[in-house]
C-alpha cells in the first residue's frame, strides 16, 4: 500500500487534500477515489518461558533499528495473524512456539508506517536456540525483571499485560483429559488387587495410559470409585471391575470413565478432551 500517494491511482490526477468526515484526506476532485490511511495491521510474539524470562529482538531496521523490541511483523495478504506471529518469531529468533492465546491489540504512532496495528499473542516457548534472524541483529531471553530498554510504548504495555496474564492465570487446575461413555460391564472379579481393565484399543483412542487414575461412575446404580486402568486385550471387548471395584457394578450395567490432567489456566483454555462413545459390544461408536 501506498502510504502518502500524490497521484490518484485510478485516473493519475494530482490529489488535493480535503476534509472528509471531519478528516483531512487525500483525494481526487476528476474521479472522486478518496486515500484512507488506514493503520498497517501488525502480529507480536510475547514468549514467556518458565515464567520468568521474555524472549527480545535487537532490530536490523527502522523504526527502532539497534533497539530491543518483541518479534513481531507485518501481516501478509494471505495469512491470519495467529500465522504471522509464528512466522516472525521463527524468522527473527529461530525458536519455535505454539499459539496460547490473543493479549491484546494494540496501536503505535510511527514516521514511517504510520499508525500501526499490533495483535499480541501469548505463545508457548517449544524449542530453539534464540539466533539472530531476519531483520534482527541479536535475540535472547532476558529475566522479567532485569530486561533492557524498549522505545516503543505499544510492546512495553504488551509485555504488562502478557506478564500480568500469566500472572493471572499460572495457578494449576485439574481438566478433563480422556472420557469413555456407555462402557458396558463384561466381566467382575471380586479377588483381585483392585483395577479398571479396559479394552487396550479403547484406552489408545483417549490417550489412557496403563496404571493411570481414572473415576469410573455407574449410570445404572449411581455408584461412583476411583481406581486405575488395567490394559484388556484390544479388540476383545473388555471391561471388567476387578477387586472391590467389583460390588460397584454388576456385568450388563453402563459406565462413564474419566481421568483428568493438571495443567495452568493458559494451557487449560486451549485444551480438547479425547472422548468415545462406545456400542453394546464396547466398540467405538463415536468420537
Amino acid at each position: 500500500m501506498i502510504r502518502n500517494p500524490r497521484f490518484c491511482p485510478a485516473c493519475k490526477t494530482k490529489l488535493s487534500s480535503l476534509k472528509i468526515d471531519g478528516i483531512k484526506r487525500q483525494s481526487c476532485s476528476k474521479c472522486g477515489w478518496v486515500h484512507y490511511a488506514n493503520p498497517l495491521p501488525s502480529a507480536v510474539a510475547f514468549v514467556y518461558r518458565d515464567e520468568t524470562e521474555i524472549l527480545l529482538i535487537k532490530r536490523g531496521a527502522a523504526p527502532g533499528s539497534g533497539k530491543w523490541a518483541l518479534p513481531s511483523g507485518f501481516v501478509e495478504a494471505n495469512e491470519i495473524p495467529e500465522e504471522t506471529a509464528l512466522r516472525e518469531l521463527k524468522e527473527e529468533t529461530c525458536v519455535k512456539g505454539t499459539i496460547n492465546g490473543l493479549i491484546g491489540v494494540y496501536t503505535e504512532p510511527t514516521k514511517i508506517h504510520g499508525n500501526v496495528l499490533l495483535i499480541a499473542y501469548d505463545i508457548r516457548y517449544n524449542s530453539g536456540k534464540p539466533f539472530a534472524g531476519t531483520d534482527s541483529i541479536d535475540a535472547k531471553f532476558f529475566p522479567i525483571k532485569k530486561f533492557p530498554r524498549i522505545p516503543f510504548a505499544s510492546h512495553r504495555a504488551i509485555i504488562r499485560d502478557g506478564c500480568a496474564l500469566h500472572a493471572s492465570q499460572g495457578m494449576r487446575v485439574q481438566v478433563l483429559k480422556s472420557k469413555i461413555t456407555e462402557a458396558t460391564i463384561t466381566h467382575t472379579h471380586l479377588f483381585y488387587k483392585g483395577s479398571m481393565g479396559i479394552d487396550s484399543a479403547v484406552m489408545k483412542a483417549v490417550g489412557l495410559l496403563p496404571g493411570e487414575k481414572v473415576h469410573v461412575l455407574n449410570y445404572d446404580n449411581g455408584e461412583r470409585l476411583e481406581t486405575y486402568t488395567i490394559e484388556e486385550k484390544a479388540g476383545s471387548g473388555r471391561i471388567v471391575l476387578y477387586g472391590p471395584a467389583s460390588k460397584k457394578g454388576r456385568i450388563g450395567e453402563r459406565l462413564c470413565i474419566l481421568s483428568y490432567a493438571s495443567m495452568n489456566c493458559i494451557e487449560a483454555k486451549n485444551f480438547r478432551p479425547k472422548v468415545v462413545t462406545l456400542d453394546s459390544k464396547n466398540k467405538i461408536k463415536r468420537k
